[in-house]
């Protein structure tokens, strides 16, 4: 893998993450505490996610990127099961 292809999959990661992150900021608004709560863990997680990618140097690229890759696959998994947690939530009440 190139360092241009691990700066795309970072980007490309990122962007996800943001927008999925903006869903969440939203919805857990009208969440139960328990979500409001999960959100509040997550937050900094995300933080970490995108000052990580922003201080990619280039000599070790290769290995930031794979660490920020696993990051953004971690924190992803985390905010999808937070965003399941709060659709349940509302569909069963």
């Amino acid at each position: 893998m190139t360092e241009k292809d691990d700066q795309d999959l970072i980007s490309k990661g990122l962007g996800e993450l943001r927008a999925l992150g903006a869903e969440l900021e939203k919805a857990v608004k009208t969440a139960s505490e328990e979500a409001k709560e999960g959100w509040k863990k997550l937050q900094p997680h995300l933080q970490q996610v995108e000052k990580m990618a922003a201080s990619k140097a280039s000599d070790i690229a290769h290995e930031v990127g794979e660490s920020a890759g696993e990051l953004i696959v971690d924190v992803r998994g985390r905010l999808e099961k937070l965003r399941e947690r709060i659709r349940s939530e509302k569909s069963d009440g």
